[in-house]
């Protein structure tokens, strides 16, 4: 134990010798929360516990396996311990004791593919529904089961927002009986039946709370009701229950979790001892400083304030406002390129958005620059199946053959329009030798029994191809998104993961409108090829070495060299929903999720935002005049800071199209404006900055050698260049000189494309 305790500091050594009572240690990002739970456990092993005795839960498989491997390597008594998650806990438990509330012990467990199996016999098997739902119907049933609400519950809830309320409620409760009647549990079953069989059996809950004489709690803040209900129960006899969270990294609550079960720990269990790591070993001051500074507008919470002895590195710390979304994305990825030669792996670099509509243009950008990428926290762009569904009605407009693209849309949005219907027509066009698309316009020839049925689609396939010749492609997908049902079926739930779907199939508006200003004569053809070919294109090296494109949810609990948290502008970062709701709760937990990007990061911070974004929304689509976020500004970012990532400089001629006259120190008098007005302090005010550091060497980055100037006079109109992805092109404009020099290449299949020239010139070969 002694080695153990070496690697301890004071405020960690104090909660882990503290092996008597309820415990909450409150642990800061990067402050060695899992040190602390494995020493502590390490500890009662020495003190004589018996290990099976002692049960530790955890929120991921790999980390219950990584901690019973750190513990065994400091105790060999420490493999006998219990380290699993709440879902393998409650499955053991209803193994042996699940026949007492009706489970045979060798239930089947489904996973997300089980269930939506399980889901899609449901609809088959009742009338009037298409199993092409399934998604639609388990989401719903995912929600409510995360809240503990059975059909008739969840049904109460929602019946005055959602439509189809009472079709969730009927096949919501034929799953259930499905279920049980394959002796079956899904993932959340495991916790409310295990809930159930302790809370009304206490033979059972007497027998599992002799066994545990000591809990540990790891992500204590992600705790969702049923879960912190199941730790109550288990606890109460022996009363030594230690758990660990932070309640500022707390961002799930739109998935059940609770912060009020840390943040009131003490209104629980009015014994508790509260001890608090404050100390970061990941970060550097400045980096802890504009965390802190973030975080403590918040009011839900139990204060604290980050600290470490890390070395001070003034540059730590950067902000960017761009003209535009394209800018941004250029600056950012000449950034990345920049630490890459510096000798930072691209491994380490990590860009966070808060939606995923905004990757598309980071993927976009990091394919023409060849910089490897991958996108964390949902599919590529393109990839993502409400994009799918938007392209396949322009597809199949301009290319009537293409039969998978009508299979694909002629149910979506739901039109009572059949897999079995779908699969007749199919075969009907085969029997008469005409396109399904044919078919299905002149279905009255063919079969007019199905007119009333089919025409609806019939109806959206005709205007769509009469609007096709008529308006530029930008128009011609505004309109498609409101004429196909697209926007209202995705409205007209009020659900927030089909609110972000609408965003990424707005955000096509944006992308087409991007390619129009570079290819002013494309046509919707042309867009749809150059897409394709686009995101077809090759983001990885063969090292595995690739930048990270990331949700701020898909990265809690990691860390990175540098990280860029981008789009930081108010509506997309707080969301607009969350500002025009009005919720206080939800805000925070917008602010929050800030917290959490800025403390992944080590060395260095980026912050970005933009002037101007192409948005699309019901009533508008074009080029918005953004609003820097309010998480910036409490930031408190100085004069010197703001300055200097904008420079005094009218943008009103930009790159994005911005017609608005805009100066930097208009920018930064009105943020030092909202400081004197709104109490926002300017000064450093994380604790213990007078504290004698010991000197540590500052990291020093193994460097590449020095790469030569590139040469930009070769790039002139006319020449003919070789990208290394997209291949021969010619070049068409040259605008600007410098590093602001920007190059306009024509490519034969994907149109013109512009680039920063000096990001692109590695990659680019002039052929003679």
């Amino acid at each position: 134990m002694d080695n153990e305790f070496s690697q301890l500091n004071e405020d960690q050594i104090k909660p882990v010798l503290d092996i008597n009572g309820n415990i909450l240690v409150i642990a800061g990002a990067g402050s060695g929360k899992t040190k602390v739970l494995t020493a502590r456990i390490t500890y009662l092993l020495q003190m004589g516990v018996d290990p099976q005795n002692i049960l530790a839960i955890t929120f991921t498989n790999k980390a219950a396996e990584e901690m019973k491997q750190r513990i065994s390597r400091s105790s060999p008594q420490g493999e006998y311990i219990t380290a699993c998650t709440f879902h393998s806990l409650c499955a053991k438990i209803l193994r042996i004791y699940g026949m007492v509330i009706g489970y045979d012990q060798n239930f089947t467990i489904y996973d997300e593919e089980d269930r939506a199996r399980a889901v899609r016999r449901v609809l088959e098997l009742s009338p009037n529904y298409d199993k092409k739902d399934t998604e639609f119907y388990l989401g719903h049933i995912c929600k409510a089961k995360n809240y503990n609400l059975s059909p008739d519950e969840y049904y109460n809830i929602i019946q005055d927002d959602v439509k189809e309320a009472k079709k969730i409620r009927e096949i919501y409760t034929i799953y259930e009986k499905e279920l049980k009647y394959c002796n079956a549990l899904d993932f959340d079953d495991l916790l409310i039946k295990c809930y159930e069989l302790l809370s009304q059996h206490f033979e059972v809950l007497s027998i599992l709370q002799e066994r545990c004489h000591y809990i540990h709690v790891d992500e204590f803040q992600d705790t969702n009701e049923i879960q912190f209900k199941l730790v109550q129960l288990l606890s109460q006899k022996y009363g030594n229950l230690f758990v660990v969270g932070d309640e500022d990294q707390s961002i799930y609550g739109w998935r059940g979790s609770k912060i009020a079960h840390i943040v009131d720990f003490k209104s629980f269990f009015p014994d508790a001892k509260v001890y608090k790591l404050e100390q970061n070993y990941r970060s550097t001051p400045e980096i802890l400083n504009v965390a802190n500074n973030v975080i403590k507008h918040n009011s839900y919470r139990n204060k604290k304030n980050l600290w470490t002895k890390n070395p001070s590195d003034k540059q730590s710390v950067k902000y960017k406002r761009a003209r535009g979304d394209r800018e941004e994305a250029d600056y950012v990825s000449a950034q990345i390129m920049k630490l890459h030669n510096m000798g930072v792996p691209f491994r380490q670099i990590a860009v966070l958005i808060r939606i995923t509509a905004l990757s598309r243009i980071f993927e976009e950008k990091f394919t023409a620059y060849n910089i490897p990428f991958r996108v964390f926290g949902g599919y590529r762009f393109y990839e993502r199946k409400e994009v799918k569904d938007a392209l396949a009605y322009v597809r199949m407009t301009i290319n009537p053959k293409d039969q998978d693209s009508i299979i694909r849309i002629i149910n979506y949005p739901r039109r009572g329009i059949g897999e079995k219907t779908v699969e007749h027509l199919v075969e009907l066009a085969l029997q008469n030798n005409v396109t399904l698309y044919d078919l299905i316009i002149n279905i009255d020839k063919y079969e007019p029994s199905l007119k009333t049925k089919l025409q609806p689609f019939i109806d959206i396939m005709l205007d769509l191809k009469m609007l096709e010749q008529g308006v530029d492609p930008k128009t011609f997908i505004d309109h498609m998104i409101k004429v196909s049902g697209l926007e209202n079926a995705l409205l007209s739930t009020k659900d927030k993961e089909d609110e972000m779907r609408l965003d990424n199939i707005r955000e096509l508006v944006n992308a087409v409108d991007e390619f129009l200003r570079d290819n002013p004569d494309a046509s919707l053809a042309d867009y749809i090829q150059s897409s394709a070919l686009i995101s077809a294109a090759d983001g990885f090296t063969d090292d595995c070495e690739y930048v990270s494109i990331a949700t701020i949810h898909a990265v809690k609990g990691l860390e990175f060299d540098t990280v860029f948290i981008s789009g930081c502008e108010d509506e997309l970062f707080p969301l607009k929903r969350v500002l025009d709701g009005g919720d206080p709760a939800e805000l925070e937990e917008e602010r929050r999720l800030m917290y959490v990007a800025i403390t992944r990061a080590k060395r260095q911070l980026f912050v970005t935002y933009a002037e101007t974004r192409f948005r699309r929304s019901a009533s508008y689509s074009g080029a918005v005049r953004t609003k820097i976020s309010r998480f910036v500004q409490e930031m408190e970012p100085t004069y010197d800071q703001l300055n200097s990532a904008s420079p005094k400089t009218n943008w009103g001629n930009s790159a994005s199209g911005n017609t608005w006259g805009y100066y930097a120190d208009d920018y930064v008098n009105d943020v030092i404006y909202q400081r004197k007005n709104h109490g926002y302090s300017t000064q450093s005010t994380y604790p213990n900055q007078n504290t004698p550091v010991k000197p540590q060497p500052k990291p020093v980055l193994k460097t590449q050698p020095p790469k030569q100037p590139v040469d930009l006079s070769k790039f002139k109109p006319n020449v003919i260049v070789e990208h290394v992805k997209f291949g021969r092109g010619v070049i068409k404009e040259v605008i600007g000189e410098g590093d602001e020099m920007s190059i306009k290449i024509g490519f034969k299949d994907l149109g013109v494309l512009r680039f920063v020239a000096s990001i692109v010139a590695p990659n680019l070969k002039i052929i003679e």
